[in-house]
């Protein structure tokens, strides 16, 4: 199950992401209510009016704008640098080579000509 859950979302977070960047970038639109202007993209047909609702207006607003404080950022840095920084230091200690026999590295260094001058 989790196999098929990571397969799902290595497919579709990338779709989303596209399509979400392919909508923001070739629809923009402009509405005005009230003397408010807003601004935001969706797929739609040119040259045909057309509104939104109060409520689709406010969820566009909720969605696309993110407010917080100090303490939420400072919170979230503080839970991010450490496991960021244990991704980049602790790589190397669970480094997997691959190899054509078991329990055999094959790794080895470029040939390389050693020339000296006496």
């Amino acid at each position: 199950m989790k196999r098929l859950l990571l397969n799902i979302t290595r497919y579709f977070l990338p779709i989303l992401f596209v399509s979400y960047l392919v909508s923001f970038t070739c629809f923009p639109h402009v509405h005005v209510v009230g003397g408010l202007t807003i601004v935001h993209s969706h797929p739609f047909k040119k040259g045909v009016v057309h509104n939104h609702s109060t409520a689709e207006l406010l969820q566009i607003h909720f969605l696309s704008h993110l407010m917080t404080d100090d303490v939420a950022v400072v919170f979230a840095l503080s839970l991010f640098t450490p496991f960021f920084l244990s991704l980049l230091l602790g790589r190397s200690q669970y480094a997997r080579y691959h190899s054509l026999c078991q329990g055999v590295v094959g790794l080895r260094a470029p040939p390389v000509i050693h020339f000296s001058i006496l």
